[in-house]
This record gives C-alpha cells, structure tokens and sequence, in this order.
C-alpha cells in the first residue's frame, strides 16, 4: 500500500467519523456548536477520537514521502507538530458549553489552533500545482479569519460567536481538500509520469 493509498484512507477514515458525530455526538448543533463539543457523549468523545487518529496517520504517510523532497527538513517537524495537536485534541478535552474554562481546554484549543495553522503552510511548502497552491491560499485565509473570530472563545473563555460550527467544518473540509491533493503531490509516481514532456505535433510533423 502506497503512501498516497493509506493517507486517502485516512481521511476518508476521519470524514466518515466527523460524520458519525452529528448522529452520535450528543445533539451537538452543527451550526453553532464545535465539533470538540460532541466530547459531552462517550459515542461523541470515541468518534472525535477516532477521526483525530486517522488525521494522525495521515499526518505519518505525508511525512513518510515528504522525506524524500528537497523540503523535508522543514515539512517533516510541521507535520510531527500537526500530529501531536491532533493527540492533544483527544488527551485534553474541551469544556462543555456554559462550564468554567479548564487548563485542559486551554490546551485543547490552542492545539485545534495549530491543527488549522500547519496544513495550509505545509500544503505551500510541497505544492507542484496551481490546484494545491490554490487550496492551500484558500485554507490559510479560511483559517486567518477564523481565528480572529474565535480568538476571544480561545483567549478569554467567551462563547463563540454565532454559526462558529458551520464556519469550523468549511475550514475543516477545506483542510481535508487540501491534504487530499498533498498525498497526490508527494506520491512521486505522478512525478516520473508528468517529467518527460510529450514531442510538439508540429516537430513530428517536420520530421
């Protein structure tokens, strides 16, 4: 199995469960509500873990062909970093709705922070593409203004500001997107394929 090949199932893994919280996840509002919040029911907080681990192992095949560009001193301790939030996210459960803020949410929304702070830079750093520096400019400007939305929510305690849920699974989608076509870009069978260019009609046409 391919890099490329475990790193789709990962994601296709984690959509699949960021799904399943919606049904299971303790009537969690899918607009105005984050998806941490789904941690309040035991299907909820197994489902938010199960989709975080996948994320991992995604996070592992992308590093494991990223190694072998010019880059991978770089986007190697990004996605180590990336992975590590993802655990954190799982380790250190956000607060219920309502509830005093805890040090174990502190910790947990600064590492959703940084889950949506790497992959955009990761995705510029490795992009061969328009398509991947695309979603990547997309991702990154979805993430900028969702943090300064949020960043009271984050800081302070406050609640959230009003469809924050809506606007977290747009910036999530675009995330998955984006790692999506990463896995594609890294695999380096596209890039023996796509390295000899084929012969202009017009000069077998003169020969």
């Amino acid at each position: 199995m391919t890099g490329r090949t475990v790193a789709r199932v990962g994601i296709a893994v984690a959509v699949l469960a960021g799904l399943a919280t919606h049904l299971a996840g303790g009537g969690v509002d899918p607009i105005r509500r984050m998806l941490s919040d789904s941690v309040a029911s035991v299907p909820g907080a197994v489902l938010l873990g199960t989709a975080c681990a996948a994320l991992v192992v995604v996070a592992g095949a992308l590093a494991a062909m990223a190694r072998r560009g010019r880059r991978a001193r770089v986007v190697v301790p990004l996605l180590t970093a990336w992975a590590a939030a993802l655990v954190a996210i799982v380790v250190f459960p956000t607060n219920p709705p309502g509830t005093e803020l805890t040090n174990a949410a502190v910790v947990h929304r600064y590492g959703a922070a940084l889950t949506a702070v790497v992959p955009p830079i990761v995705g510029l750093l490795v992009a061969r593409t328009r398509r991947l520096r695309t979603v990547s400019w997309l991702t990154a400007g979805a993430a900028a203004i969702f943090g300064a939305a949020h960043a009271p929510a984050v800081l302070s305690g406050a609640d959230v500001v009003p469809y924050a849920g809506l606007a977290e699974r747009v910036l999530f989608g675009l995330i998955l997107a984006l790692l999506w076509q990463a896995a594609h870009e890294l695999d380096p069978r596209p890039a023996r394929a796509t390295s000899i260019e084929p012969e202009p009609i017009a000069l077998k046409a003169a020969a």
